[in-house]
């Protein structure tokens, strides 16, 4: 459903000037899950530790994740006349200033709650230790498995909502996990959007009947952990427990969209295809009280014939990104729900033989909007081939922290490692204080 661009635009502000093994443990919870009937272990993941920040902006996170690192000069940052420009058009948008390219429409009409950020910067430049960095702000080492950020946000910020996972990731390979911190904080993962319910509906069974299962479980979990002092014994006791909860609860509602007709004109909006209806769930999720949500967006690995693939991305981004801001903002949910949009790394400026672009972390850029975040502005730019930053470079580090910020969390706070190794929460970060409103 197609929207005008508004009349009215706001004000933007562009900032270019500043300088193991199978052990008796492992079968006793895929025998106990199998009891059930259910996948447990995917169901359930997070726990509270720690309460609320009082002088947070934000209370919740949604990441959109354009997996295969998207080409910042053909999304997020235009280079119109110049060589490396690419053949797609600018357009204005609602913020004044700020140019999309022709294939984000909606984007654009919504551009004044938002925010950009044309100066990221990195050194990884594979896919699995690019991604591995964005999501956890630390470099892969071979002794230590940091957790992602949504999982530290969990742990620091706890629920909002006891009935509910805490963080849900939706769509393409599961989400990089928790890491040293436990299976508790792993997210809750949705692989099929079109069956997101299965595992929370009775596995063919009545009602009595699962629940005498439940309680024969109960009574085989208490003689087993009165002999196991092992604290993955507690985290599968809390699994089941948490997920034959959630089965009976009503928030478990917001997983439900393709039962619910009120979400059908929203589903058009935002497209309706599998990354369309995502971004439904992700809003209704926040609605219900989530902390952390991640939705995947694959395909931007564009080394060839980049520019069919990247329009038929940006028509699925585009509506579905667009509409999710808009319809958080009408809802009075966008001030308090931070949204980030991006990848790995950016695509090489120079197009090569093949008519596509080449892996660069260099120089890219990342969306970010609500959640305490400055409306219609720039932060940083590159420089006018977009090789570079020109000014005002943005770390990985310095994006986690200034989440961090916005959610109200000390990111050089430590965490202990089961080993006893202290780990801060951000590494090598620095709050971007411009980017806060």
């Amino acid at each position: 459903m197609s929207k005008p661009m508004p009349t009215g635009t706001s004000r933007g502000t562009i900032d270019c000037d500043g300088k193991s093994g199978l052990s008796r443990r492992n079968l006793f919870k895929a025998g106990a899950f199998s009891f059930l009937g259910l996948s447990v272990a995917d169901l359930m993941r997070a726990t509270v530790l720690a309460g609320p920040n009082d002088v947070a902006r934000c209370d919740s996170v949604i990441l959109v994740w354009l997996s295969g690192g998207p080409s910042h000069i053909d999304t997020w940052d235009p280079k119109p006349g110049q060589p490396t420009g690419g053949p797609f058009k600018p357009i204005d948008t609602s913020a004044t200033g700020i140019q999309l390219p022709e294939h984000m429409p909606t984007i654009a009409r919504n551009m004044k709650h938002c925010a950009l950020i044309r100066s990221m910067t990195s050194k990884e430049g594979s896919h699995e230790r690019a991604t591995y960095e964005m999501h956890t702000g630390f470099k892969p080492l071979g002794s230590i498995s940091h957790p992602s950020m949504g999982s530290l946000i969990v742990q620091q910020k706890g629920k909002r909502n006891e009935e509910i996972p805490a963080y849900v990731a939706i769509g393409g390979n599961q989400a990089v996990g928790a890491g040293f911190l436990g299976s508790q904080f792993a997210p809750y993962y949705i692989g099929d959007i079109n069956n997101a319910t299965r595992n929370l509906d009775l596995p063919g069974i009545d009602d009595e009947r699962f629940k005498r299962r439940v309680d024969i479980l109960k009574a085989v979990d208490k003689e087993f952990s009165s002999q196991n002092r092992d604290p993955e014994v507690k985290e599968y006791g809390t699994f089941y427990r948490d997920a034959v909860k959630l089965m009976y609860a009503r928030s478990r509602e917001a997983f439900d969209i393709n039962r619910d007709d009120r979400e059908l004109p929203y589903i058009k909006n935002y497209g309706d295809n599998s990354f369309g209806r995502s971004m439904v769930m992700a809003r209704r999720l926040v609605e219900k009280g989530v902390r952390f949500v991640e939705v995947n967006l694959g395909g931007w690995d564009t080394h060839q014939n980049a520019f069919t693939a990247i329009e038929n991305n940006l028509q699925r981004l585009d509506p579905a990104l667009g509409n999710l801001i808009e319809d958080l903002h009408a809802r009075g949910l966008l001030k308090r729900t931070m949204v980030i949009c991006t990848g790995e790394f950016g695509r090489t400026p120079k197009i090569n033989a093949q008519d596509g672009r080449d892996h660069y972390p260099k120089c890219f850029s990342t969306f970010i909007a609500g959640g305490g975040i400055k409306e219609g502005y720039v932060h940083g730019c590159s420089d006018a081939g977009g090789t570079e930053p020109k000014d005002n470079p943005v770390t990985i580090g310095d994006l986690h922290a200034t989440m961090c910020e916005a959610l109200g969390i000390d990111g050089t706070k430590e965490n202990m490692t089961p080993q006893g190794r202290p780990i801060r929460i951000v590494d090598k970060g620095t709050p971007v204080k411009a980017l806060l409103a």
